[in-house]
């Protein structure tokens, strides 16, 4: 009787979902690790260089953005 309640069986969801997080890691880590070494930045300057040169700059079409809502404007 005292066999049979030592024994554990992980949840087979969990055990997947921490694989999978485990492998996705490593995967970010390792990609991380090449990009430093062809571009001779850090993980961390990686980062924030991506953070700076994501934000969409939209100041070129400004103008035919309030051309296309006056006129909407006055259609109503």
């Amino acid at each position: 009787m005292s066999e049979a309640t030592n024994k554990f069986t992980p949840d087979p969801y969990k055990s997947f979902s921490e694989k999978m997080n485990g492998r996705a890691a490593m995967l970010g880590l390792g990609i991380g690790l090449a990009v430093e070494a062809l571009t001779g930045k850090g993980i961390i300057e990686q980062v924030a260089t991506f953070n700076q040169a994501s934000v969409l700059d939209l100041s070129g079409i400004k103008g035919l953005l309030g051309v296309m809502f006056s006129c909407v404007g006055i259609l109503r």
